[in-house]
């Protein structure tokens, strides 16, 4: 019986031990297996990390290609772009501004260009002589010479007259370029017969009309103020003969110059080379004297001069005429001195 129980004890000491050492063997079976499937895991996501990596590094290339590729289309276009500038910045033959030389005309304003500079004052050119202004424009007409005291007539296209000339308006007496005389085409107008004592009136009518302002010897007339002062108007009537009607001294007649041509200038006692500068420049002067035509007082006007002649129209007789300078300042004197212009 003990034999059996400890026959039964072996028995099922050595099933236990062969079931335990089939249950190790699975156990280390099933480790085996979870250990290959963890290293087929592991070994599964060391590529997928490999791939990604993989993945990650053709994306950096790729996208490394890509910047290098935009960089170079843009160094490309950069490189285009300075192109151009490079192209502009080559130095280009230039076209030398051209020189002004000679005659230039703007409008109706002459110029006359030397070495690209506008030629000023007096100037000869070739055998002419030009007078130009402070800014370079081309004159013409009566000029005073530069720093002198003498005058030149330049004619329309701007060459100095060097002998006499007769223009529109009057006629130049010239020596060598210089005037030494003027007669002004003033027309003669006769105060007969409406106005017998109006010789002062018809004088200053002449003036008038003489400066650009078309009046008749009756407006001027009417329009000259009456008083018992002759610096103050008429005494009596124009329209009358003497006594009736007597006369005018320049301070009356101011008045009606002045309405007409703007400005009036009284000029008593102003010396000849006064009258003959107005002249010169074409204005007329009225002068007082006694002894002409058989009159203590009686008006002349003054148009012009050339050496020791002066000449005038008459009122009186409606007619031209010239006298001596002495013999003028002779019958002058004795009125006076008494001159009017403007």
């Amino acid at each position: 019986m003990k034999k059996r129980y400890i026959f039964w004890l072996v028995f099922i000491i050595s099933l236990f031990e062969t079931q335990a050492a089939n249950t190790v063997k699975a156990d280390s079976s099933g480790y085996s297996e979870d250990t290959t499937v963890n290293a087929q895991n592991n070994n599964t996501n060391d590529k997928n990390k490999s791939d990604i990596k993989n993945n990650d590094n053709a994306g950096s290339s790729a996208n490394d290609n890509k910047t290098v590729d935009s960089n170079s289309d843009q160094n490309k276009q950069n490189t285009d772009n300075e192109t151009p500038k490079k192209e502009q910045n080559k130095k280009t033959p230039q076209v030398k501004p051209k020189i002004k030389q000679g005659w230039i005309k703007r409008g109706k304003k002459k110029y006359f260009y030397k070495n690209n500079k506008k030629v000023k004052g007096l100037v000869k050119l070739k055998k002419y002589h030009y007078l130009f202004n402070k800014h370079g424009v081309l004159l013409s007409g009566l000029r005073k010479t530069p720093r002198k005291s003498t005058y030149s007539y330049y004619m329309t296209n701007g060459k100095r007259s060097e002998k006499s000339v007769s223009t529109k308006k009057a006629y130049y007496w010239i020596k060598k370029g210089v005037v030494k005389g003027i007669k002004n085409y003033a027309k003669c107008i006769c105060q007969r017969p409406e106005l017998p004592t109006g010789c002062e009136m018809t004088a200053a009518t002449m003036m008038i009309n003489f400066a650009g302002k078309k009046v008749s010897k009756l407006k001027i007339a009417n329009e000259t103020p009456r008083s018992s002062n002759p610096n103050k108007g008429f005494i009596g009537s124009p329209y009358k003969a003497y006594p009736a009607g007597y006369w005018v001294a320049p301070g009356g007649l101011k008045g009606v110059v002045k309405k007409y041509l703007g400005k009036a200038k009284i000029m008593t006692s102003c010396g000849l080379s006064a009258i003959k500068n107005k002249l010169l420049h074409s204005h007329l002067v009225v002068v007082w004297v006694n002894g002409m035509d058989g009159f203590s007082n009686h008006a002349l006007t003054l148009t012009g001069y050339h050496n020791q002649q002066l000449y005038y129209n008459d009122p009186w007789t409606g007619t031209k005429a010239q006298i001596n300078s002495a013999d003028f300042i002779s019958y002058w004197s004795r009125d006076g001195y008494r001159a009017l212009s403007y």
